[in-house]
Parts: C-alpha cells; structure tokens; sequence
C-alpha cells in the first residue's frame, strides 16, 4: 500500500472518527437537554441554556421584575422624560418566551436539527420576548406628556356668557403624541435591557367639533338664558323665578366625547345653591307625621308620613336644563329628604287600629258657656291615641281649665251646690266618653257618676270631672292602640273610638232622656261583645228641704227656688264576652243623693236647729191703706 493511500486511508479514518465523535456528541447532548433549553439559547439577555421549562419561566420572571425596575428614558419635542414601568404596568409573557425557547434547535428532521446543534456550538440565538402595556395607563402618560412636554392641545371651542349674552369660541388644531407609534416604542424600549434614549414622534391633532358645532350650541345656550324660568310644587304651594341673569351665571358648557362629540349645556349646581339660598328658610318643607282617616263606613286608612325636604340644588339645576329648553319655560321644584316624621307610616301600620269600635252620641242645648267648654274639651282630645296597656287620663290630658285657653265659667257640683268654675258644665263630654269606652269593653281604672241624676246622661253608666278631681281613667287592655275622635254640632256631642275588635262596631245614644244602643256590625269571632243592663230603682230617699228667709214673704207664703228629687241606687252590669267563650261580669252601685227641694219662706216658718227658740210670726196691722209689721210680743 502506497503512503499516498495510507495517508487517505488515516484522513477518512480521522473524519469517521471525527463524524461519529460529532454524533455521539449530538445524541449526548439531545439525552441531557430532554424537556430542557438546548445549549446557546437566550432571551433577551438571559441565558436560558439547560432550563426546564419552569425554570426558564422563573428566569423570565426575574428579567421582568430587573426591566421593571429601570426606568426608560423618552425624548419628546426636546424635553428628556422618564418613564417607571410599572406606571404603565409593563409585564412580559413569561410563558410565551420559555416555550418558544424550548422549542429552538427541535424543528425539523434529525439531520435539520444536527445541522442547528452543530452551528450553535459556538453561536448564541436569542428568542424574541413580547410584553404587554395598559391601554388605559399608557393613555394618562400621553395625556401627561401632552400637557407638560408639548403643551399645544386642540381646542375643541366652547360656549361663553357675557353678561346675558352667550358668545361663540371657536376650535383651533394642536400637537401631541403620535399615540399608535409612541406606544409601539414605549414597549420596544422597556423590552431592552440598554435602556437607550428614544425619541418620541408628534402628531397634528384636529379638534372634535367644528365651527357649525360651535354656533348650534351658542344657540341654544342663549334660548337656555335669554328669559325667565319658574320652577313650583304643589303641597305646599311654592315657587321660585329664575332671573336670565340668574341662568347665565350658572351656565357651563363641557365637550362630550362620546359619539359623536358635542357640546353639553348645563347649569351649576353649587352656583344654583348660593342663587337659591337667601329663601331657603321659605323653601323647606317641615316633615309630615302618618295620620288616620276615618271614613263614613267606620274603616280607618292611614295618610302616610313624609319626610322633611329641602331644595336639592343638584335636581334643580337638571330641571332649569330641561325646563329653560321648553317654551313654557315651567318645571317642577325638586326636593330631597331631609328629617323623617316623628311619627312615620310604619309606626301607623304597627298601632293596627282598623274600624270604629264603639260610638256614642249625647245632646244638650244650644249656645251655653257649658257648650263652649265641650267644644274646646273636645278639640284638645281629638286624635288622642292608647296605646296596648297604656292608661289615658282625661285631667292628665287636658291639663287644668283656665280663661287663657278660652275656657268660660259654668256650673259645677261642689259640695251639692251648683256654682260656676271656670271650665264647668264639661260633664257632658265625661259622659259621653265614658260611654264611648263603656261599650267598646275597655278597662274602666276610674269614674265618678254625678251626685244627682240628669236625664240627658243614661242612667247608671255616666261620668263627671272636674279639676283636679273626680277624673276619668280607662286603660286600653286590649291588643290594638285606640284612636279617639271627637265631633260635634250646637246641641250634639259625638266620642268614637277606634280600634280593632275582630270588626264589631257599637253605636249608641241618649236622646229624650233614653238609651239607644245598637250592633251595626257583628265582627268575626275574634270580637269580644259588650252588654249591659240596669237594675230597677231601689233605696229610694225623699229630698230634704232648705229654706232661705225671706221676710218680705208672708207667714204661710214661699218661693220654690229648686223643687228637689228623691235620690236612689241603681247597680250596673257590663258583660264582656271574650273570643274564648270567658264571660266578665263587673258591677258598679251607683248612689243619686236626694235633691233638695230649695224654698224662700219667712224667717218665722223656718224651724229652728235643736236647742233653738222658734222666730215669732209678725203681726198685721192696716192703717189707712198701709200694712205695717210688728214684731209679737
């Protein structure tokens, strides 16, 4: 064998050797990067070679939170800006990079890959990393940088006021960010480790609105201002007028940039507060308590409460926007609510008081002292309300009668005499509340019937006060508050009361000096039921007489002042019958002192006290036509 063929024979050895060295390099290499970044692959400037696909991620992480912390620097028209990435929260797809990583070397057949293995022994490739800013914060650094960098924005025009005149200002174009390409740069930028200085590019900016704009919106701010406008409510009756003046003053106007962008016109709400609040006094609207209604079918229904309001400066400038833009130039005065009622809806709908009870009528004459005292005694408890398990004291309620409330003397029993007082004869009302409770079946705390019997009050069942005493007392023991109404006319007196009692309703009266009771309805069986009765007269007592001298009178001659009454002694039985079938029996004795019978008579016919010597009788004597009186003996 030749030396020539000895050398080829050594060459092609050491290439095969050479070869085989090389793949078996390549097949080490591929084992020990199974699931792993091949040998020379960066991102950015990290070296992501032998990573798991894990670990690659956490090495993008860190080249992230690295780039994050570096500032990037602009140059805009001139002016250096920095920019902190996470103003714009600037973020790399950590994911995105470690796959695309994990993927280099591996595409193609053996030989392609080989073929890659064997160029990158000595060579780096570097995979792109993408990253991602916030539209939204991006936008406010442009809108900065417009601002303080280049300073020259559209103008889009506006509407001014003039005194009352309102005037056009029309658009002018700017300059500012070029912002589809400044944002492109931006990211290129923060994506760099080198952190250059990169210069962003302006644009020409057009204004949104045009001069036609401009001159449609002038015009209907002066149809807004140019004449007065009025805005009231009913309940209570309240309006205020709103000068031109006025309306110019708080006209504003602000460019909308919705599609598409027009001019707003609006008023001001703070400048509408000062305009309205030299009358705000006049202006609120003091809270309305819930009340009851009755209505002639005996049903009651509640009038809800409401709050107090005032005029809410925010709604009134909304309705001057739409009331300065009609042709009546009219509109409602908003309020808003303010304190709530002391008593509100809800706390009318807890009392449960649903239908009249119990009613009961009594007459009298027209045009008394006596009458007027009802009529005040009754417009003071009028609308009273019990609540469940309360006491209601008519003395405690109304408080001592005196002239300065417009009561007037009449007369009143003291000590068995008839004498005025003032606030006197208010008997009747006693009466006629007493009934009233009597046949609803509420607890009687306290009553005093009258020393002598009047026949306009029902026998047995009647009532007197006076002040401070007697008095008269129930308590409300049922489940339902009672809502107390009074009415009356120049020679009636009407007590309801209002409650619930399963719909049972009683009404009664004491006319021509008898009792008439009636059930107008029965209710359902929740009602507990009222009746009554009075026992025959019995202990009857003849009147005493009093006599008063009178010496004018002849012996055997007298004057009848009162001719008296014999006194006697009913006893008056309520039954109350309640839903569960109990029956409660209460009886009152009620005692009628005999009424005196009161003469005038001469002194000598009275007869004298124990121990006393009888008043001689005088005698007559006429001379010439005159009858003279001496005393006997």
């Amino acid at each position: 064998m030749s030396r020539t063929s000895r050398i080829i024979i050594v060459f092609l050895g050491l290439l095969a050797g050479l070869f085989i060295v090389l793949i078996g390099s390549f097949g080490i290499d591929r084992a020990l990067h199974v699931g792993k970044v091949l040998h020379n692959v960066h991102a950015s400037s990290v070296d992501l070679s032998g990573r798991n696909e894990t670990g690659a991620e956490l090495a993008l992480v860190a080249l992230e939170d690295e780039l994050s912390a570096t500032p990037a620097v602009f140059d805009v028209t001139g002016t250096t800006l920095d920019l902190d990435p996470t103003t714009v929260r600037f973020d790399i797809d950590e994911l995105r990079a470690a796959a695309a990583a994990l993927d280099v070397g591996r595409d193609g057949t053996v030989i392609d890959q080989f073929r890659w293995w064997l160029v990158h022994i000595f060579t780096v490739e570097t995979v792109p990393v993408h990253g991602s800013l916030d539209e939204k914060a991006l936008s406010a650094v442009f809108d900065y940088w417009d601002e303080s960098a280049i300073s020259i924005p559209p103008f889009d025009g506006a509407v001014e006021v003039r005194g009352i005149q309102a005037v056009a200002r029309y658009p002018n174009p700017g300059t500012g960010i070029d912002r589809p390409s400044a944002s492109k740069t931006i990211l290129a930028s923060l994506l760099d480790p080198d952190r250059p200085i990169v210069t962003i590019e302006t644009a020409p900016l057009q204004p949104n609105l045009g001069v036609g704009d401009i001159d449609e919106a002038v015009e209907e701010a002066q149809q807004m201002i140019g004449r007065p406008v009025v805005l009231s409510r009913e309940d209570p009756d309240i309006s205020v007028t709103f000068t031109p003046r006025d309306l110019a003053s708080a006209l504003r106007s602000q460019i909308v940039h919705n599609s598409p962008a027009h001019i707003q016109l609006s008023f001001d709400p703070e400048v509408i507060g000062a305009i309205l609040e030299p009358a705000s006094a006049d202006l609120g609207v003091p809270p309305r308590n819930a009340s009851f209604e009755v209505g002639d079918d005996g049903l009651v229904t509640i009038v809800p409460g409401r709050p107090g309001q005032i005029v809410d400066p925010e709604l009134t400038a909304g309705a001057l926007a739409v009331a300065s833009r009609m042709p009546e130039r009219t509109g409602r005065l908003p309020f808003e609510d303010a304190a709530e009622p002391e008593f509100t809806t809800e706390d009318a709908l807890a009392l449960n008081i649903k239908h009249l009870v119990s009613q009961f009528t009594t007459y009298h004459r027209c045009c008394q002292n006596r009458v007027t005292n009802i009529h005040l005694l009754a417009d003071i408890i009028d609308g009273a309300i019990v609540l469940p398990g309360e006491e209601f004291s008519i003395n405690e309620y109304v408080g001592q009668r005196d002239t300065a409330r417009g009561f007037l003397p009449d007369h009143t029993i003291v000590q068995g005499k008839m004498v005025d007082t003032i606030g006197g004869g208010v008997s009747q009302f006693a009466t006629t509340f007493y009934n009233a409770m009597y046949w609803g079946g509420y607890e009687d705390v306290t009553h005093s019937p009258h020393s002598y019997y009047f026949s306009r009050y029902p026998e047995g069942h009647e009532a007197t006060i006076s002040w401070p005493a007697p008095n008269l007392v129930f308590r409300n023991d049922s489940d339902a508050a009672v809502l107390i109404k009074t009415s009356y006319t120049d020679t009636s007196l009407t007590v309801s009361f209002y409650g619930d009692n399963g719909g049972r309703t009683v009404v009664g009266e004491q006319k021509n000096g008898r009792l008439h009771t009636e059930v107008t309805s029965e209710g359902d069986g929740t009602a507990r039921k009222v009746t009554s009765s009075v026992s025959p007269r019995f202990d009857e007592t003849e009147p005493p007489t009093e006599y008063t001298a009178n010496d004018e009178l002849l012996p055997g001659d007298e004057i009848v002042n009162v001719k008296g009454r014999v006194g006697w002694t009913v006893i008056v039985t309520r039954n109350i019958e309640y839903p569960n079938g109990h029956v409660e029996t209460q009886e009152w004795r009620v005692r009628y002192r005999p009424q005196p019978r009161e003469i005038e008579v001469n002194s000598c016919m009275i007869p004298p006290e124990e121990g006393q010597e009888p008043v001689p009788c005088p005698t007559t004597t006429t001379v010439a036509s005159t009858t003279t009186t001496t005393a006997a003996g």
